[in-house]
């Protein structure tokens, strides 16, 4: 919110209209106002508040300040506009408002107006609230604040800044909860756990109630159901089977039946087929005379065709002959007539056009004639004209000279009609005073009867109320005896012995318990059984290590043995290969010497004896060759022995590890049938602690116990639930009645107070009435006083007759101003008339002297026209002559056309000629030629003359369909017979009687039926375990949220206590204490140059860290002045801004302290603060009459004190 504009009038020591542009003032961020004591300062504030909320907190507030109304004034008027919202979504608004007394110094009603100016969307303003109470919540409502709220964060009063600051930890929270009404998150949260509480229950109970209606949907009869199903599904799939058998014999007989049909049918259409081999045959002839006529009708159409040419060509040879001789004749005839017409047009023609020169020259003086004739005939109308206008203007000028005369008579009459129109100011005011004194006596009469009546209504009223209370009294009585019977019934339910909830609850427990009692010994037993079967394979497994160890050992040691002897061998090879190498060393260096390399021996490079052979080295390097041979063979034998041994002891190994994993498994078998044993032992002991009936021995007796039991319980849940239902249903009706008795109860205390006030309100009627009777008496005097001798019912006359003569006064003004415009109208009129008669005259001399020279040029003009035309027109003439001149050259253009034709067709008829003896030779030698392909024809085809063969092609439409009968014929007979051939080979000799195919379909139609059965059955038994699965699911579902619902219910509960008392509202508040601390100390380091700090300590109270001292922490209580002011002032400020958060931005804050206390060292330190403190979107503005704050604020508003008895308090705006 900021503020733009304020204007007050009439309040405190203000008495003219005062405005205070804040626009301009909020402009540097920081701002004063100043003035003397007294003058009127902190009225600027007084008007904000009186303004938004319509009262004054300093004076105690009230719904009329009449407490601020100057002495000397009547009324009070304030007006504040100000701002709110950000970019494009700003709005302005003004609320005006206005209080004052009447003339018998009452309050009035306070005018009140909420305007939404238009200023900043250029839209027209809307009036948004005109009544005070709703003006008031609608400012409360934009602003986000009440009018409390507003003064603590807008305006710090005097004396009260270190009071928040001082108080204790447990004021401060309280303080702070009702500034911000923190106790409302402890109640709604409270409701709301409470609220939840309600409806886990009632939940719980409706899923109680769920899993009671499900009914058996335990596993056990899932299982029943599922096997149900499997035993009807085997059956189902039994059938299914024999299906196959039944259907492939059913299939395999009637299939049978139908070949032997078809092949039935198909010998009989065979039969029918060799009869109609006749008719084909002829059909086939016809065909080949039809085809071959069809061949020779080209030969025949083109013999005819060239003998019918060559007969037309000759005739038009011979008439080509005659024509030819025709054609001259008529060619001489067209020569002759074009030379006659063309010496005609060479003799007239230069004649015509001389005339025709002379008839063109006439032509025009015509033109011209007739445009003096038409000149003439318009300048005469023109002349008519003239005449006509002047004399209407004569007669028009005498017209307006007699209104000029009646006019004068018209004006002096109006002077003396308005003369006696004219009404005495005295005799005026009288007869006003006198109506307006009959008016209020009027009024007083007609208030006085409004009273009376009213007086009659509440009566009625009193006698229509005192009849209600009595009704419902009595109406009340009868329903507080039926609530009492109502709760006699439910106390003698109640006293009924039902099972608790705790023995419900004990039983289910109970029984649960016994339920996992029950798995755990099934489990017990499982795993007994379990370790049977695995001991018995340990013990197999034990055996069979043991026997692998021992066949392992035995394996290694011959392995072992074999190595040693191969070991053996081959030392003695080596022993042997060593002797072997000392005897031939010699030989051995021999072979490896090689010539100009050194000798190992001697060192010589030549070496004589290589290469040369010795007689016995052929034998030793045999046995050599063998005897490495003999060593590599041991080698490998003992590398291969090595390798077997190396895996007989990786094997041996393998099997001791496993041997003694299998004692291992072997030990711990024996050790977990030991821990079988002692859980089996345990369960039975816990199932035997729960007593009788509990104490069985077998798990068998246990699933008995656990089935009664449950069943039991059960019917007694069934039973208690009914109880419990009747008890609820007695319950609901006792709480009917009992809202029923505290309706009862409450319209009749209603009626006894609306009687209450039936007859206050009568008594007050009675007082009004008598007031109004006074009032009346008091109007009707001085009614009399006014108008003296004239009498009442005169009164409303005269005033109507002073009406009157001011209107007919009126009237007859008006009038007279109407007759000076017309003078002035008729006046011109008159001197414009007499212009226009001169205008006339001159123009008709003037039209007069032009028709005379017109009329002697056209007598000139038609005398030379005569002379060339002899009174023919030109036109006529003229095209007498072109006429002439058309035709002759029309019959020279004919002449010449006839001419051209003639020798035209001559040539035409030569060339015809020509082409006709050519034509004709060409069609007689093709004529011949076709003749002979014809006849040649004929010969082959058999055909005797040509008219066989035009009879025979006018049929050859027969033709296609005669081959397709024939096709069909040949197609039907091959499939036919394929046919025949394809079913004997499938019947294979195989017969099948009617009776047969019938007793198949019987047994087929009796497995169909049982088939049906059968599938109804599984349809059922899977319905069955659908429903049971979907019912077994949602109890799983069911008692899975039964179970988080009780945790819910555990948690709730546990709130429930928790939000009762006030230790969450009290952690709001501490928390918001915080952020008040931290946001102070913010101000308070920009104030202070970051040397001070605001914190929380340990208890709750405020300390305040000292950064220039090494950031020791010191209570508030040993602050000095200055330290305590500054503390207090950034305190004050985050207090001011939470609110402003909490409900909507203001955009300033005013401080009205009073800084004349403080020395000039720390009223520099504050000043300095406060500059720092400036922000763009937030200004602070001081109150203050100290000089030393004024001359550094940047923005001043000056308070002017008021003059006793004379003008109000002033203000000026001062700018650096």
């Amino acid at each position: 919110m900021r503020p733009i504009r304020l204007k007050l009038a009439g309040m405190h020591s203000y008495r003219e209209m005062q405005e205070v542009d804040f626009e301009m003032l909020c402009q540097a961020g920081l701002f004063g106002i100043f003035g003397p004591t007294g003058s009127g300062k902190s009225t600027i504030l007084d008007a904000i508040t009186l303004a938004l909320y319509g009262q004054v907190v300093r004076l105690g507030g009230g719904n009329h300040p009449k407490e601020v109304l100057n002495q000397l004034e009547q009324r009070v008027f304030v007006s504040f506009t100000f701002e709110l919202g950000t970019g494009d979504e700003r709005k302005r608004y003004t609320i005006e408002r206005e209080f004052g007394l009447d003339k018998k110094g009452n309050k009035r009603q306070p005018e009140v107006r909420l305007i939404q100016s238009g200023a900043l969307t250029g839209e027209p303003d809307v009036v948004l609230e005109s009544k005070a109470t709703a003006a008031t919540a609608a400012i409360e409502k934009l602003i986000g604040l009440t009018l409390q709220d507003f003064t603590r964060a807008v305006v710090l009063p005097q004396g009260q800044f270190s009071r928040f600051l001082t108080l204790r930890g447990s004021e401060r929270n309280e303080m702070l909860q009702r500034m911000f009404r923190l106790h409302i998150y402890g109640e709604k949260l409270s409701e709301r756990v409470r609220h939840a509480l309600d409806q886990t229950k009632e939940q719980m109970h409706r899923l109680q109630l769920e899993t009671a209606a499900l009914g058996e949907a335990g596993p056990e009869a899932l299982e029943l159901a599922r096997q149900t199903f499997q035993e009807a599904a085997q059956m189902e799939q039994a059938l299914t089977r024999q299906k196959q058998e039944l259907a492939e014999k059913l299939k395999e007989l009637e299939q049978l039946a139908q070949w032997q049909q078809e092949l039935a049918q198909v010998q009989q259409q065979l039969q029918e087929q060799t009869a109609k081999e006749e008719e084909i045959a002829r059909l086939t002839s016809s065909i080949r005379e039809w085809e071959a006529s069809i061949r020779l009708w080209p030969l025949v159409q083109q013999y005819e065709r060239l003998d019918q040419e060559w007969t037309v060509t000759g005739q038009a040879l011979e008439q080509s002959r005659s024509q030819q001789e025709a054609a001259r004749l008529a060619l001489e005839a067209a020569e002759a007539e074009y030379a006659r017409a063309q010496a005609e047009l060479t003799a007239q023609e230069p004649q015509l056009i001389q005339q025709k020169g002379r008839l063109v020259q006439a032509e025009e003086w015509e033109a011209e004639l007739k445009a003096i004739r038409e000149e003439q005939s318009v300048l005469a109308r023109e002349w008519q004209e003239v005449s006509l206008g002047l004399v209407q203007t004569e007669a028009q000028l005498e017209r307006d000279e007699r209104a000029l005369q009646t006019w004068e008579q018209e004006w002096n009459r109006l002077a003396e009609e308005s003369r006696q129109a004219m009404v005495t100011p005295e005799w005026r005011d009288r007869v006003a005073r006198a109506r307006e004194a009959k008016q209020q006596w009027e009024r007083e009469k007609k208030k006085l009867h409004e009273l009376e009546a009213e007086q009659a209504e509440a009566v009625t009223r009193l006698q229509a109320a005192t009849e209600r209370a009595s009704v419902d009294k009595r109406e009340w009585e009868q329903s507080a005896n039926r609530l009492a019977e109502q709760k006699e019934r439910l106390a003698k339910a109640l006293e009924k012995p039902l099972m608790s909830d705790e023995e419900w609850e004990r039983s289910r427990h109970v029984l649960a318990e016994m339920k996992q009692v029950g798995r755990k010994w099934r489990e017990g037993l499982t795993a007994i059984a379990s370790w049977q079967e695995k001991r018995q394979q340990i013990e197999q497994e034990q055996k069979q290590a043991a026997k692998r160890y021992q066949e392992l050992t035995e394996a290694v040691q011959a392995c072992e043995a074999e190595a040693l002897a191969q070991l053996a061998d081959r030392e003695g090879l080596r022993q042997e290969w060593e002797r072997w190498q000392q005897e031939n060393m010699a030989r051995y260096l021999r072979e490896r010497l090689e010539e100009g390399k050194e000798c190992p021996v001697c060192g010589s490079l030549h070496h004589p004896l290589d290469g040369q052979a010795h007689p016995a080295d052929g034998e030793a390097k045999a046995a050599g060759d063998d005897l490495r041979a003999r060593i590599k063979a041991c080698e490998e034998a003992v590398k291969a022995a090595e390798q077997k041994t190396a895996q007989a002891k990786e094997a041996w190994v393998t099997a001791k590890g496993t041997l003694a994993a299998a004692e291992e498994r072997a030990a711990a078998a024996k050790a977990e049938y030991r821990e079988l044993e002692a859980r089996l032992a345990a369960v039975k002991a816990e199932c035997h602690g729960y007593g009788q009936p509990w104490t069985v021995e077998t798990f068998e007796e246990l699933i008995a116990v656990y089935q009664r039991e449950e069943k039991e319980l059960a019917e007694r849940h069934a039973e208690r639930e009914q109880a419990r239902e009747e008890r609820e249903l007695l319950q609901k009706q006792l709480e009917v009645l009992r809202e029923e008795e505290v309706e009862k109860k409450r319209m009749m205390e209603k009626s006894a107070l609306l009687l209450e006030h039936a007859q206050k309100v009568l008594d007050e009627s009675i007082a009004r009435v008598a007031v109004a009777v006074a009032a009346a008496k008091q109007a009707g005097e001085e009614l009399d006083a006014v108008r003296q001798e004239m009498a009442i019912e005169e009164i409303e006359q005269r005033y109507e007759e002073i009406g009157r003569l001011d209107r007919k006064l009126a009237e007859l003004e008006h009038v007279r101003a109407e007759q000076e415009a017309l003078r002035s109208q008729l006046v011109i009129q008159v001197e414009a008339a007499k212009s226009r008669k001169a205008d006339w005259k001159s123009r008709e001399s003037a039209l007069g002297e032009k028709m005379a020279d017109r009329k002697r040029m056209w007598e000139q003009k038609h005398a030379q026209w005569l002379e060339r035309t002899g009174g023919i027109p030109a036109q006529e003439g003229l095209a007498k002559i072109e006429q002439t001149l058309n035709s002759l050259r029309q019959s020279l253009t004919e002449a010449e056309a006839k001419r051209k034709a003639a020798a035209e067709a001559r040539q035409a008829l030569q060339n015809d000629l020509v082409k006709h003896s050519e034509t004709l030779a060409v069609l007689t030698r093709q004529r011949t030629e076709a003749h002979e392909a014809l006849y040649q024809g004929l010969q082959e085809t058999g055909f005797a003359t040509l008219e066989q063969v035009r009879e025979t092609y006018a049929e050859r439409d027969r033709l296609p369909q005669a081959k397709e009968q024939v096709e069909a014929y040949t197609r039907a007979l091959g499939q036919l017979r394929y046919e025949e051939d394809r079913l004997l080979q499938a019947i294979a000799g195989r017969t099948i009687s009617h009776e047969e195919l019938l007793s198949a379909k019987d047994a087929w139609e009796t497995w169909e039926q049982s088939f049906a059965e059968a599938q109804k059955q599984v349809a059922v038994a899977k319905e069955h375990v659908e429903r049971m699965e979907k019912n077994h699911c949602r109890w799983q579902e069911l008692h899975q949220q039964i179970v988080e619902l009780q945790d819910e219910q555990s948690r709730l509960e546990e709130l429930k206590k928790l939000f009762e008392a006030k230790a969450f509202v009290q952690f709001i508040a501490e928390e918001k204490l915080v952020s008040i601390a931290r946001d102070a100390s913010y101000h308070l380091k920009r104030m202070t140059a970051n040397r001070y700090g605001l914190e929380i300590g340990d208890e709750g109270e405020f300390v305040l860290r000292d950064e220039g001292a090494g950031g020791m922490r010191r209570p508030v209580s040993t602050l000095s002045g200055g330290e305590t002011f500054l503390t207090s002032l950034a305190l004050a400020l985050a207090l001011s801004m939470e609110i402003q958060m909490r409900g909507g931005r203001l955009e300033f804050f005013f401080l009205d302290e009073g800084f004349g206390t403080l020395d000039p060292e720390l009223l520099e330190v504050v000043m300095d603060a406060l500059e720092r403190l400036r922000m763009d979107d937030f200004t602070i503005g001081v109150i203050s009459h100290v000089p030393e704050i004024r001359v550094r604020m940047p923005r001043r508003l000056v308070v002017t004190p008021a003059e006793p008895m004379g003008k109000g308090s002033t203000l000026q705006l001062e700018m650096e």
